[in-house]
């Protein structure tokens, strides 16, 4: 199957010559020679594109170690990042702020010189949309883990420019949806595409939706908001390019066997191959977040992380998710010979994460890498933004119910147009009671898909949620495995709502700032 992601690295060097030299190098990649073709830019756009697949970002970092919430834990892990024991040199955070930056600073470059390509306007534009979307996904991303970020529009043009002060999130939060929307009308739509590696219209409409969401809430709570979080996401609803797939654990099977499902997942970060040969570009999701595997064979998988009882509690008996994502089995090698073991609910916090399974994955299979794509945004989240930014503005209408409905529908394995009494919420709940109700749907449709931080950070609630999961962990663990758990727990306090800025940066720039706590 065609795959968009490819490593491509650019290197842009250049020298001050005297005038009487030529200043068109011939042996080296420089603005001056490049960006010139569709070919240049493609690959330009592929190396913007390639950040997202970093393992300090969505090839590991932002699914696993730097999302600690309520839904999972680090086995046995009880020092480092993976203990969730962080401070400003710690480098995972400092090479996930690097790797966001490296991503803005080749969209950057390609916007600068994009205007001297010899292609048609309507792969320029095709061009620029999708790189002004990346861009603006990267500072999400950084505003949304740091606050108020160095916000740099432009590509460097020499080692001696000055430094830059953090811009207020406001100002970043602005310049995310002037991006946004000027990449809307850029963009093709995803059948014009007809894969979802690439952002399109509705994908941007997606994003913006959920940025919309995010000024809604904290730090912001700009509640006017709301109303846009609403528009557009009744733009992707009302554009007939989505819907949710009738069948909850086909999502994730088509992941793990490279298959586009674009009615029901809007974006995705693209992996490819097993790190083996020319072409680096394997994941990590299936090993280090699957089902616990010793066998490479049939797909290995870590014993690292594992799901808390508070998300297995979350759903109902009849709900047909709750054991896809909460793996009820694990392999047990048997005289050389992985086998299926039963793990009962007894046994909750040893159960692994189930969404991504490698028995679906193309063989051959590699111990740590995967092909397996990461779903950015999925139909799914749309229709619960929706009914999240309908409630706040008029209550739990009809239309919100429809939406959230259809999601538990899916979830019981009913259809998802029917009413049906064993999915469907009760009626007439109070807005109050009706946004509970969307909080827990997030955390059973959504599990694992490095939403629920986020979820909790804007609805001002991380800290004081995961101090309540605390004395849950110590009742309900067994004790080989608590102490682990909840000195992961504890370690989240009110500075955890953003993390440190990074020594990196501050070894650096003498005009940033370190935000509070830290």
């Amino acid at each position: 199957m065609k795959k968009f992601i490819l490593l491509i690295v650019i290197l842009i060097t250049g020298a001050s010559c005297k005038k009487f030299l030529s200043t068109i190098p011939l042996d080296s990649v420089t603005p001056i020679n490049y960006y010139k073709t569709e070919s240049d830019l493609n690959k330009a756009l592929a190396g913007v594109y390639d950040r997202l697949g970093d393992f300090r970002t969505y090839g590991r970092a932002l699914y696993t170690y730097l999302t600690f919430d309520d839904e999972h834990y680090a086995k046995g892990q009880t020092s480092g990042v993976f203990a969730n024991q962080i401070d400003a040199s710690t480098l995972e955070i400092n090479r996930c702020w690097e790797t966001l930056y490296t991503g803005i600073e080749r969209a950057n470059m390609l916007l600068d010189n994009i205007g001297n390509a010899n292609v048609t306007p309507a792969v320029k534009d095709e061009i620029k949309g999708q790189t002004l979307a990346l861009r603006a996904y990267y500072y999400f991303l950084l505003v949304d883990m740091w606050g108020g970020v160095p916000l740099k529009l432009t590509s460097t043009k020499s080692p001696t420019e000055p430094a830059l002060p953090r811009a207020p999130a406001a100002e970043v939060y602005a310049q995310i949806v002037k991006d946004l929307k000027e990449a809307e009308g850029l963009v093709k739509t995803i059948t014009s595409y007809g894969h979802n590696g690439r952002v399109s219209k509705t994908a941007v409409q997606g994003i913006l939706a959920k940025v919309y969401l995010t000024m809604a809430g904290y730090p912001l709570n700009d509640v006017a908001k709301y109303a846009d979080a609403k528009t557009y996401a009744e733009k992707v609803i009302q554009s007939g390019e989505h819907a949710l797939n009738a069948d909850y654990k086909q999502i994730f099977i088509n992941h793990s066997q490279n298959v586009y499902d674009i009615k029901e997942c809007l974006w995705e970060v693209e992996f490819y191959g097993d790190n083996q040969g020319v072409i680096k570009e394997g994941g990590s999701l299936g090993s280090y977040m699957g089902i616990f595997n010793l066998d490479v064979a049939s797909g290995y998988a870590n014993d690292i992380m594992h799901i808390t009882a508070k998300l297995y509690n979350s759903f109902s008996a009849d709900d047909l998710r709750r054991d896809w994502v909460c793996a009820p089995f694990r392999y047990v090698v048997t005289n050389g010979v992985p086998v299926k073991t039963d793990w009962l609910p007894t046994n909750i916090y040893e159960r692994s994460v189930g969404k991504w399974r490698r028995e679906y994955e193309p063989l051959p299979r590699n111990q740590e890498y995967t092909p397996t794509n990461f779903p950015l945004l999925r139909y799914a989240d749309i229709l619960l933004m929706f009914a999240e930014a309908e409630n706040e503005i008029n209550g739990p209408t009809t239309a919100a119910y429809n939406a959230i409905n259809m999601v538990r529908r899916r979830g019981y394995g009913k259809p998802i147009a029917v009413p049906n009494a064993t999915a469907d919420l009760p009626v007439g709940l109070a807005k109050v009671d009706f946004f509970e109700a969307i909080k827990s749907e997030r955390l059973r449709e959504l599990a694992l898909e490095a939403v629920r931080k986020h979820d909790l950070v804007r609805w001002g609630i991380y800290a004081s949620t995961m101090e309540q999961l605390v004395p849950v962990l110590q009742s309900t663990m067994p004790a080989a495995l608590a102490t682990a758990a909840v000195n992961q727990a504890k370690n989240v306090t009110a500075r955890s709502v953003l993390f440190p800025i990074p020594n990196s940066e501050i070894s650096v720039n003498p005009y940033i700032t370190q935000n509070s706590g830290w």
